[in-house]
């Protein structure tokens, strides 16, 4: 912590900014080789030390204080931001307020996050490619950083005693690393899944796998296993899907089962429906350039381990892909959805009978303006991430007050939202 402190103290101390802009003007004029610039540079000192500090009263970045205490509230949510290009920053936003508080932490520009074992988990994926843990006790900063390989795609942790699972999409397995010092010390075969077709007669050997719920000693992992090498050039799902239970104990695979629909594109929510627990997911079928009516969010019992014999919300239905979905009882749920002609829409849904009951937002496919983030947060707040380049941010529903958007301005968060998430640990 001493060091922690010092650092910070020594980067924002008011001599050091003196120092350095009297070496500005030095410098600048090139007094040492010109008196009269010389005399020129310390007479405009004053005058650029009084800008600057007007400046810095504008901008200053939060003291000690605010840096520890006033980086999220009990109700706040974690954002995962994104300028596409250079970087991305981690926030912090409090819906009930529209709060976006100090924090803004250095990630990759393609990441998402997780808030498990009183951490956020930032998962770093391609081009990056490494775990960032971050201490929300102490302004969540960076207390760990690991790489998992080039190239490894990761996309997804679960944290298992002192291992971290973490799932990579361009492998064949399921990696473990040390919790104690990010070292790799195992991993869980999955060659025997890979897919056995392609269109071009040369199967590739990723089995695309993605996001990951824990139940007990269980960690269930979603495979793709998308045609990699297709004919179209595209990754059409030629294959079954498949949700792999593996034991984390053992660290070997209990059971295999085939989805009834393909490509399962986004996070699983674990939640009660019709008196028992279920693991809900989004199957996308064939999406984008190639998209298919063919699938929609389905459940899976975990007390008998089969899938609930109907969708909870077809593709049919809705119109379109269902990229993500948050559900908040047997009587409503929230989709995202994207029709082939790139219409984005924000949909409400009964998951009871499947039976869409209003759309809370539509964008147009010829605007380019995408949806990224959904989340219901337990308090009823609906949040959805809006990529306008223009005005980037979080509009909020109340799903208590029927769904009413709260900020038709959606709230910054600095950068693009990219991913949202609960900062408690739900696993």
């Amino acid at each position: 912590m001493s060091n922690t402190t010092n650092s910070f103290h020594d980067k924002y101390n008011p001599l050091r900014r003196i120092y350095a802009l009297r070496v500005f003007a030095a410098r600048y004029l090139n007094f040492k080789y010109n008196a009269l610039r010389g005399i020129y540079a310390l007479r405009v000192f004053p005058i650029l030390f009084f800008s600057f500090h007007c400046a810095q009263l504008e901008i200053e970045k939060p003291n000690f204080f605010q840096f520890l205490f006033l980086s999220a509230s009990p109700t706040s949510v974690g954002v995962v931001t994104s300028d596409f290009a250079s970087g991305g920053r981690f926030k912090t936003f409090e819906p009930n307020s529209f709060t976006t508080f100090p924090t803004s932490i250095p990630i990759h520009s393609d990441a998402v996050g997780r808030y498990t074992n009183d951490r956020v988990f930032i998962v770093n994926r391609l081009n990056r490619d490494s775990i960032q843990v971050l201490n929300p006790q102490i302004g969540f900063i960076t207390e760990q950083e690991f790489s998992v390989g080039q190239g490894k795609n990761p996309q997804d942790i679960s944290v298992w005693n002192d291992k971290y699972f973490i799932s990579l999409y361009n492998s064949d397995e399921l990696a473990i690393y040390s919790r104690t010092n990010g070292t790799k010390i195992g991993g869980v075969s999955f060659t025997s899944l890979r897919e056995t077709f392609s269109t071009s007669g040369i199967p590739d050997s990723s089995v695309e796998s993605s996001y990951m719920i824990q139940e007990g000693s269980s960690l269930f992992v979603l495979l793709q296993r998308l045609d990699r090498n297709d004919v179209s050039g595209y990754l059409p799902p030629n294959s079954d899907s498949y949700l792999v239970e593996i034991d984390m104990d053992l660290n070997s695979i209990k059971a295999v089962y085939t989805l009834p629909y393909r490509n399962p594109s986004s996070k699983i929510q674990k939640i009660n429906l019709f008196g028992e627990p279920h693991l809900v997911m989004s199957c996308v079928g064939r999406v984008g350039f190639i998209s298919q009516i063919d699938a929609g969010i389905i459940a899976f019992r975990l007390n008998t381990r089969q899938f609930h014999p109907n969708r909870l919300f077809a593709e049919e239905t809705a119109g379109g892909d269902i990229l993500a979905f948050q559900i908040k009882n047997e009587e409503l749920g929230f989709a995202a959805v994207l029709d082939s002609g790139f219409t984005k829409t924000v949909q409400a849904f009964r998951p009871r009978t499947g039976e869409r009951i209003g759309t809370l937002l539509q964008i147009p496919g010829n605007i380019g303006i995408s949806l990224s983030g959904l989340l219901l947060t337990n308090e009823g707040k609906l949040l959805v991430g809006s990529t306008d380049f223009n005005r980037p941010g979080i509009y909020v529903y109340d799903s208590n007050l029927g769904n009413v958007l709260l900020n038709p301005v959606p709230s910054s968060v600095e950068l693009t939202p990219f991913d949202i998430f609960q900062l408690q640990n739900l696993q």
